[in-house]
């Protein structure tokens, strides 16, 4: 595994850093976050001879997935990894600078050493539905600050801001239209969002976030799942000191925030979290931690359903 040639690469909006440990040396290059800064890339391996490598990458959104379908469609392995996980290693490595460079460097040495896990790309339908719901996501924000600055505006800028409320209301409902008849169009979507309706607290705006971010089926268990989404709990104890248990937030933010509300309704609508809730408010726990258990709940319980294909029954659960 030593002799494996080593990509890192740090990225920002406009620019690639990129550090290749490469026959016991480190080549440092920098390129453009764009189509031709990827071929640059591919040009400066092609003259380096090298066919095949481990990329390694931050997880840092829409930055950073062009580059990594990129690298995995020439052939590449890639690893995409939560930044809290460089940013502990590079505490670890008393690492006190901080440019783009040293940090191309740094997460180079990461992969070399941690040897990541493997990223894989959504599936076309997958990422189709993922960009329709996350503009929705933005369009939402939008409005939401509209009507925040409605009610406290001024009768002359007033039609304003009602008319630019009316088109996002408009161009939602549209893109909710394009949802509906991308998940209707594709059997394995549509299966998969009627199977997480049937559990109660989780309705189809839900179903199609999750449906956006996870590809259920290529975790092995409801647990890893969990803590890809960030909700598995995190205790911190320093001698006699325990502190207060709380959501490790390791993962992915949008899943937390998609399951927040529907953890709530669940709390009074799905038997299951009812009356595990009950039994955790029985043992102390806060309003708080409770309903962050009950996020976890319902992600395992959606893992569960599609699992085994099988409408959600609450008397099973029961039962099991």
């Amino acid at each position: 595994m030593m002799s494996e040639v080593i990509l890192g690469i740090d990225v920002s909006k406009k620019t690639l850093d990129a550090a290749l440990i490469f026959e016991n040396r480190i080549l440092c290059k920098q390129f453009q976050n764009s189509c031709d800064g990827f071929k640059e890339l591919a040009a400066w391996l092609a003259f380096l001879k090298i066919t095949c490598l481990h990329a390694c990458l931050e997880a840092t959104g829409v930055y950073g997935e062009a580059i990594a379908l990129f690298l995995h469609e020439s052939g590449h392995r890639v690893s995409v990894v939560n930044p809290l996980r460089i940013k502990g290693y590079a505490s670890a490595n008393m690492q006190r600078n901080k440019t783009d460079r040293l940090d191309a460097q740094l997460i180079a040495s990461f992969c070399l050493t941690q040897e990541p896990e493997s990223w894989q790309p959504p599936s076309a339908a997958v990422k189709h539905l993922q960009s329709l719901v996350r503009r929705v996501e933005v369009l939402a924000e939008m409005l939401k600050a509209e009507e925040n600055r409605l009610a406290s505006t001024t009768f002359e800028i007033k039609p304003s801001i009602e008319r630019i409320i009316r088109l996002i209301k408009e161009e939602i409902g549209e893109l909710e239209r394009q949802i509906k008849q991308h998940i209707n169009q594709n059997p394995h979507l549509k299966e998969q969002s009627e199977l997480l309706q049937t559990i109660p607290g989780i309705g189809s705006r839900t179903a199609n976030l999750l449906l956006s971010e996870v590809e259920f089926e290529r975790y092995s268990s409801a647990r890893a799942l969990a803590a890809q989404a960030g909700v598995t709990p995190r205790k911190r104890q320093s001698g006699t000191s325990l502190k207060q248990t709380s959501l490790s937030k390791l993962g992915n933010a949008r899943l937390r925030k998609a399951l927040y509300f529907p953890a709530i309704v669940a709390r009074q609508h799905n038997e299951i979290i009812k009356e595990f809730a009950k039994r955790l408010k029985k043992n102390g726990k806060t309003p708080m931690q409770i309903v962050c258990a009950a996020m976890r709940k319902l992600l395992h319980i959606a893992f569960g359903v599609l699992k085994h294909k099988r409408a959600f029954d609450a008397s099973l659960a029961f039962s099991a």
